[in-house]
C-alpha cells in the first residue's frame, strides 16, 4: 500500500513535471524561470532518489545560460543545496564535468551576486572531490582575490583557504 502509494505521488510529480516545467523553465518572464528553478533544485533535493539525475539537472545547467542574472543566482543557489550534502555529490559527477567550464566562468558574470554564488558553488565543488577543478579552473578563481567588488575577493579567498 505504501509503495503504491509513493509511486502515484512520483508518478503525479512526473506529471507536473512534464507538463508544467519543461513548458515554464523558457516562460517570456524571468520570475516564472527563476521559480522553476528554484522548485527543481527543492525537488532534487528532497527527492534525490527520483529527480538528482541528468534527466533533470539538464535543465538546470542549460539555465545558467539564462540573459537575467536572477535566473542564473536560482541556478547556482539550487545546485549549491545538492553539493552541500555529501551523500549527493556521487550523482552529480556528470553534470559536474559537463558544466564545470560554466560554472568557472560565471565567476566573471556582469552582475557580482551571480559571481559570488559561482565561487561559492566552485568552493563546495573542490570540497567535493579536489580532482574535478584543473590548475587552470582554479587560477580564474585565485586572482579574484583582487577583485574591487568586496563580496567577489572574498568568497575568492575563502576558496583558496579551502584549497
Amino acid at each position: 500500500q505504501l509503495q503504491e502509494n509513493q509511486d502515484e505521488i512520483e508518478n503525479m510529480m512526473n506529471a507536473i513535471f512534464k507538463g508544467v516545467f519543461v513548458h515554464r523553465y523558457r516562460d517570456a518572464i524571468a520570475e516564472i524561470r527563476a521559480i522553476c528553478i528554484e522548485e527543481i533544485g527543492i525537488w532534487m533535493k528532497m527527492y534525490s532518489d527520483a529527480f538528482l539525475n541528468d534527466s533533470y539537472l539538464k535543465y538546470v545547467g542549460w539555465t545558467m545560460h539564462d540573459k537575467q542574472g536572477e535566473v542564473r543566482l536560482k541556478c547556482l543557489t539550487a545546485l549549491q543545496g545538492l553539493y552541500y550534502n555529501k551523500e549527493l555529490n556521487s550523482k552529480l559527477e556528470l553534470f559536474t564535468s559537463r558544466f564545470k567550464d560554466r560554472i568557472v566562468s560565471m565567476t566573471l558574470d556582469k552582475e557580482y551576486d551571480v559571481a559570488v554564488q559561482a565561487i561559492k558553488l566552485l568552493t563546495l565543488v573542490l570540497q567535493s572531490s579536489e580532482e574535478v577543478l584543473t590548475a587552470e579552473d582554479c587560477e580564474n578563481v585565485y586572482h579574484l582575490v583582487y577583485s574591487a567588488h568586496r563580496p567577489v575577493a572574498v568568497a575568492a579567498g575563502e576558496f583558496l583557504y579551502k584549497k
